[in-house]
């Protein structure tokens, strides 16, 4: 099992409409099948400002096929790309369970 985490910057108080597009993309993706995310800001409170966040898991990681995205995210991302200040980031974490310790000789 896999956790991603997709990280958007946004402009200076565009955090929160960042956010509201990020969930609407989110649920395209959903409505495909993929496990549900969670989004989060840091927007107003310590940590790093305007910066918007999608966490989901995936049981497995495959490439990316230009074919599956769903149309509501091709008319989304350009409205949420106009309000980041630098490109999104994804960050790929495989989960720790106790069945992976084992096969590590490690529980």
């Amino acid at each position: 099992m896999y956790l991603l985490r997709r990280i958007a910057k946004a402009q200076q108080g565009k955090a929160w409409d960042v956010a509201n597009l990020m969930s609407k993309v989110c649920g395209a993706y959903e409505e495909n099948g993929r496990n549900k995310a969670q989004v989060y800001v840091s927007a107003g409170l310590p940590g790093t400002p305007n910066t918007v966040y999608a966490e989901w898991t995936q049981e497995t990681i495959e490439p990316f096929k230009p074919a599956n995205t769903p149309e509501a995210v091709r008319v989304l991302n350009p409205e949420m790309f106009a309000m980041l200040t630098e490109p999104w980031v994804i960050e790929f974490y495989e989960l720790v369970t106790p069945e992976k310790l084992k096969e590590r000789s490690l529980s």
